[in-house]
């Protein structure tokens, strides 16, 4: 299975997660206006193998937008936290891959998310995963 698939079942694994979304997890689809809120959305900003010079690899290193949708603030907020309180730090297993580390940071002021136009009037607090894994 690829990485999305087991960062999903990771992240709606967690109890608080799932008491703030259920499995309303999506990934990289646009959400229907309709959905129920709050959910998370992420996709993979991008996902690269490291090599040494003979060739060997394994170690792979992503960066993953995720946003954390709700209509009110405070839902957006306590989502957010959630799942930031589930990746930032984890070192272990996600799914059948082996976290080294997940690191979790804020998006900077500019960012535009990418979920703002289906879901107008929602509260977005978005976040950049990065993960250092192997296969």
């Amino acid at each position: 299975m690829p990485l999305p698939t087991h960062l999903r079942t990771f992240i709606i694994g967690s109890s608080d997660v799932s008491a703030q979304i259920s499995t309303r997890c999506h990934y990289n689809a646009n959400v229907p206006e309709y959905s129920s809120k709050p959910f998370v959305w992420f996709r993979t900003n991008t996902d690269n193998e490291e090599l040494t010079l003979d060739g060997t690899g394994g170690l792979h290193e992503a960066y993953v937008d995720l946003e954390c949708v709700a209509n009110t603030e405070t839902a957006a907020q306590a989502t957010a936290d959630a799942v930031k309180a589930r990746l930032h730090g984890h070192r272990g297993t996600v799914g059948s891959v082996t976290a080294k580390g997940v690191f979790v940071s804020d998006k900077d002021d500019d960012y535009l998310p990418y979920m703002a136009e289906a879901n107008e009037g929602a509260h977005i607090v978005s976040y950049t995963v990065r993960m250092w894994y192997t296969t």
